[in-house]
């Protein structure tokens, strides 16, 4: 049974900020209900924007197909049921998750290949993993490994499955994650992982991302020496022959993605997959400053938080009703873009306003350009841990008429 349908679940008091006579309301009636984002819910309030949602998966759809590549995207960012089903709806290979647990969610919500991308040791989580794949066909799970300790963990937990397990070696940087250092070690992992009865050697992995978090020339020669070296531990397993055709090599954040596909791809015989997962809600921010598809036609931002003016106590100051549990800066403050005032919309001009800090409630914006009861629209850096502070969020038109939601399971 999957939970990714329409229709499934219902509007509660545990949906932050929805609107109190929305409770009972049916998932397939939300859109029915009339409701306007900046007049009917509380704030502070998460809103995704549908037409960017559309335009982000067609970007993206479109990169992919003129690359050559494949996409399993990195269903932690959003660990929404309906965007993941969304995802998967659009041919996507598969999802990435980071977890047995995430991996899970993922095939309740309908996916039937899954790529751990992590050292999974998790004993109970594995070994469900693998029983489900015992009993489904259909299913497929992959996960990596980076030392032969790590593959005698997984080898003992799928020695006995009826099919292997597949596992890639994952490359890694130093002082980055987990990844083998070195040539002679991903080779030696390989070869353990061909020899062990209960796995199946699948590809050579790794996260580009741990070179730099901004895009300059020495983190792109970075990325593109750390793919290198995927690609080079790739072609010397397939002439050992340890490797075979349909291996896979795969790496992708949302920041490199174009150099993963001009790297990795044209090994004869293997399958590039990417696994990007922020450019399906994009930001203002982080990866608004660093995405390969910039521009008009690239991403746009999905997701924005509104937020109420409660006090402006002292000139030039301006107290809002969101702060940390409501909205992310680990990748930087949130620009502010817009008030609402009096059923108007107006954009706050660069430099008007600046946030000075956050509190566990509040924001504290340094402006003269608010007053009491106006709303602010904050935009997003980094959009991973701005969702994981909803469990609901309304989907919204270009006229902030709400047209559906969607949850999350963090």
């Amino acid at each position: 049974m999957t939970i990714g349908s329409a229709g499934d679940w219902a509007i509660d008091w545990t949906h932050k900020s929805f609107p109190p006579s929305g409770e009972g309301v049916r998932s397939d009636s939300i859109g029915d209900q009339g409701w306007h984002a900046l007049t009917d819910f509380s704030t502070p309030l998460a809103v995704l924007h549908e037409d960017a949602l559309d335009h982000n998966q067609q970007a993206m759809s479109d990169f992919c197909s003129r690359h050559g590549v494949a996409l399993a995207p990195h269903g932690k960012t959003t660990m929404s049921p309906e965007l993941i089903a969304r995802q998967l709806a659009d041919d996507a290979w598969g999802m990435t998750a980071a977890t047995a647990w995430q991996a899970r969610a993922m095939i309740a919500i309908g996916a039937t290949r899954v790529m751990i991308a992590n050292e999974c040791l998790d004993p109970v989580g594995l070994s469900w993993l693998v029983e489900r794949m015992a009993t489904d066909a259909a299913l497929e799970v992959l996960v990596f490994a980076d030392s032969t300790d790590a593959v005698g963990r997984l080898d003992q937990i799928a020695t006995h499955a009826m099919r292997p397990l597949p596992v890639l070696v994952e490359v890694g940087e130093p002082d980055g994650r987990a990844g083998v250092r070195d040539h002679d070690t991903g080779i030696a992992v390989a070869e353990a992982i061909a020899g062990a009865a209960g796995l199946r050697l699948a590809g050579v992995a790794g996260f580009e991302g741990v070179v730099g978090s901004s895009r300059t020339d020495a983190t792109e020669a970075a990325a593109r020496a750390f793919l290198s070296r995927i690609r080079t531990l790739t072609v010397d397993l397939l002439d050992r022959s340890l490797l075979s055709a349909g291996a896979i090599l795969s790496a992708g954040g949302s920041m490199y993605f174009d150099l993963v596909a001009e790297e990795l791809t044209g090994v004869p015989g293997t399958e590039v997959v990417l696994r990007s997962g922020c450019y399906l809600i994009h930001d203002h921010g982080l990866y608004a400053d660093a995405t390969p598809l910039g521009g008009p036609e690239g991403l746009h931002p999905a997701l924005e938080v509104w937020a109420r003016v409660l006090s402006t106590p002292e000139a030039g100051l301006a107290i809002l009703d969101a702060g940390r549990r409501d909205i992310s800066s680990d990748a930087g403050m949130p620009p502010l873009l817009a008030r609402y005032r009096d059923g108007h919309t107006e954009s706050i001009p660069d430099g008007a306003a600046r946030i000075r800090s956050f509190n566990d409630q509040h924001t504290i914006v340094e402006t003269s350009h608010l007053r009491v009861g106006d709303l602010v629209k904050l935009g997003i850096s980094h959009p991973c841990t701005t969702l994981d502070r909803w469990r609901a969020i309304p989907v919204i038109d270009d006229q902030y008429r709400v047209r559906s939601a969607v949850r999350t399971i963090f």
